[in-house]
């Protein structure tokens, strides 16, 4: 109660008069000082229509505060009439009208506060006013004012069709509340005069973000305690987009010359001024900033090209396209390689206007260039200069090309023998080199081979040939093939090795007549004893016997050695064989006090052999083994599969051992490190094991023993 005496108090006294209007236009109850105005008491003018007491030209308060009932306008409105006073007069007002609702939010009447208007402000506030309404209402800029950035009157037209608020929903609110954060970040750094503008990115009421060019007044007042700040604010978005679309070509167009190492430049004919774009100072190595005139460009070009580049620049002058290649010196004395494009821009009375082009980094491709080049011109000179003949093969085992080598071997011209299938060079029994021929065309096969051709003129000639694949984009077109003539060195070959065969049958025969001489002398000489005395002499004859055995097995030998015995290759297990060995030579090896120690394999090693050869030369090591170990000792036997597809059989004895010197003649015929052997028993075993495809190594050292390792083909 005592509040609504308050209010009440408050009314009745106020010194502006204050009227309570009804939604209809009915005064419901005024103040004195409102009635002072007019010259009625309260009670004369409660429930009168307001509009009676109006000017007849000028608008009732209804009618004036009409505009506020529309969505989203302002609260208040200021409206300057006149009324009709009760003693006959007029009487001009200013009213601050602002609307009444209800409990429920309905609008329900008017409140006017009345202050007497003088006539010679008038037309000032007219216009002001008039000025107002037309901004608030018809510009497309989001108009607002604040102190110390909080919002208190946004305009409203702008504001709902920019940013979908209604001006309730801002007003009172901070105007950094709806600046995006990035934004708000930055104009937090920035320092701002009394006038300024920035551009930001204001918050949509449906969440997205709107580009603003945003101008700002502030004001202070007086006692520095509140700043004003009235705030223009005009939608960019477009524009933004439209220079973000410009950055990003911009952009692209800067990696493009980057990537391409192509720089744009445009020369003003009338000013002499350059622009040259960023990629083209990065090629110049010139300041970002620096300005370069044309003259200055040319002076940059190398001297031995400048004479050049003015006769294209003359000639751009004219109005002709150029396009010209030349060197630059830079800053540090580096040279590159440059190309010069451009086109000129002509006035319409024929005089340039401008001359506009790139300029390209070439030195990457000059020194390709020269590099392919040279490259040519090394092939060219080794196939030129080679004494081997060269030629290509297409896959067709057509010859393509071939140097003047081929040329001399052959007999035949390099026009003769390109398109000439290489085949037809090759002598008619040559069918291992057709088969490889293709083997190296289609397989990738690159043994080298020799070959017989037919020369031109129908001689004979033998090759030894190397091949080397062409490939282009990782596909084999051909092949080269790098021929040597060895048709005198097979002829030297072939003289040597009768010569050896000389040499060889020379030092069998003096080594059989040096070792069937002995057993024969002791015949001679019992024989000769026989003959002479009537005595019998059988206790010679078992002397006699064993000579004749002895020369008996040095033919045997020298028979295998000259004519193997036919042998039954059928497929057999290394393993078993070997283990049959072991067990034949065991009871031997038993008498000896030696052990032999069998480590067999846990899968079958399959070959190809005669099984009675193979025994035979595994008896021979291991009777080689018995004979060097007459203390006794330990014999191992162990074998497996090793790589290439290989079965390892490997004798360690430890016998007395072998010296490196007499190694390197174990093998050789009659010599031997027994006191009665012929030496023929290693030289069989190697003989058969070469039939059978295979090797054998021997490793030794006097004192510690003696290693065998056989090498045989598994059969597949």
């Amino acid at each position: 109660m005592e509040q609504e005496s308050l209010i009440k108090h408050c009314f009745t006294y106020a010194p502006g008069g204050i009227a309570i209007i009804s939604a209809e236009g009915y005064f419901i109850r005024v103040n004195p000082a409102f009635g002072r105005l007019l010259g009625y008491a309260e009670d004369e003018l409660a429930n009168r229509l307001e509009k009676q007491f109006t000017y007849p030209k000028d608008p009732g308060v209804k009618e004036a505060a009409a505009p506020l009932l529309e969505s989203g306008a302002a609260s208040g409105i200021a409206v300057v009439k006149r009324y009709l006073r009760k003693d006959g007069g007029t009487v001009r007002v200013k009213l601050d009208v602002i609307l009444i609702r209800d409990q429920n939010g309905s609008y329900a009447g008017f409140c006017a506060y009345a202050s007497e208007w003088p006539e010679a402000e008038e037309p000032k506030m007219l216009q002001a006013a008039e000025l107002y309404e037309m901004v608030s209402e018809h510009t497309r800029d989001v108009v607002s004012y604040g102190i110390d950035g909080v919002l208190q009157f946004v305009s409203p037209a702008s504001l709902k069709h920019q940013l979908g608020f209604e001006p309730e929903e801002l007003i009172g609110k901070h105007a950094s509340e709806f600046i995006h954060p990035d934004d708000l970040e930055s104009l937090g750094e920035q320092t701002f005069r009394e006038s300024d503008s920035f551009i930001c990115r204001i918050r949509h009421k449906q969440g997205y973000y709107v580009w603003f060019e945003v101008s700002v007044k502030r004001v202070a007042d007086p006692e520095g305690l509140q700043v004003k700040e009235i705030y223009i604010g005009r939608d960019v978005t477009e524009r933004e987009r439209a220079q973000a679309a410009l950055r990003h070509s911009e952009q692209n167009l800067a990696q493009s010359q980057r990537i391409a190492r192509l720089g744009s430049f445009e020369w003003d004919e009338l000013s002499g001024k350059m622009l040259l774009s960023g990629e083209l100072r990065r090629i110049l190595q010139t300041d970002l900033h620096a300005n370069i005139t044309c003259e200055e460009l040319m002076a940059r070009i190398h001297p031995n090209d400048r004479e050049a580049a003015r006769q294209s620049m003359r000639r751009a002058l004219t109005g002709r396209e150029v396009e010209v290649e030349c060197r630059i010196v830079l800053n540090d004395g580096t040279v590159k390689f440059i190309r010069i494009q451009s086109a000129t821009t002509l006035t319409s009375k024929g005089r340039p206007l401008r001359i506009s082009g790139t300029i390209q980094d070439i030195t990457g491709q000059k020194l390709m260039l020269q590099m392919l080049e040279e490259s040519v011109d090394r092939y060219t000179s080794l196939k030129k200069y080679n004494l081997d003949a060269i030629v290509s093969l297409n896959k067709s085992g057509i010859i393509t090309s071939a140097n003047p080598a081929a040329e001399t071997i052959t007999g035949y011209s390099v026009l003769e023998l390109i398109g000439m299938p290489f085949a037809d060079l090759l002598a008619p029994e040559e069918e291992e080199a057709h088969t490889l021929l293709h083997k190296i065309m289609h397989e990738g096969a690159l043994s080298g081979m020799e070959m017989q051709i037919v020369r031109k003129s129908g001689e004979p000639v033998y090759l030894v040939a190397t091949p080397a694949p062409i490939y282009v984009n990782r596909k084999q077109v051909g092949c080269y093939l790098i021929a040597k003539d060895i048709t005198e060195q097979k002829r030297k070959d072939e003289l040597l090795l009768k010569s050896e065969k000389l040499t060889i049958a020379g030092q069998l025969a003096a080594g059989v007549a040096h070792e069937i001489r002995n057993p024969l002398t002791a015949l001679k000489g019992f024989v000769q004893l026989m003959g002479r005395s009537e005595h019998s002499y059988s206790q010679y004859l078992p002397v006699m016997k064993e000579e004749l055995e002895r020369i008996e097995m040095i033919i045997s030998e020298l028979l295998m050695l000259a004519k193997p015995q036919a042998v039954q290759m059928k497929i057999t297990d290394l393993a078993v064989l070997v283990q049959e060995v072991v067990m034949l030579t065991g009871a031997q090896a038993t008498l000896l006090n030696i052990e032999i120690r069998f480590f067999p394999t846990c899968e079958p090693l399959p070959i190809r052999c005669d099984p009675n050869q193979i025994k035979q030369v595994f008896v021979n090591f291991l009777k080689n083994a018995f004979e060097s170990m007459p203390r006794g000792g330990t014999i191992d036997v162990s074998m497996e599969a090793v790589g290439q597809g290989l079965a390892l059989v490997r004798i360690a004895d430890q016998g007395c051992g072998i010296s490196q010197e007499q190694l390197r003649q174990i093998g050789e015929p009659f010599y031997s490190t027994k006191e009665a052997g012929t030496g023929l028993g290693l030289l069989v075993s190697h003989k058969i094991i070469e039939h059978h495809k295979g090797r054998i190594h021997i490793a030794s050292e006097v004192g510690v023993g003696t290693t065998i390792q056989v090498t045989l083909p598994i059969h597949r």
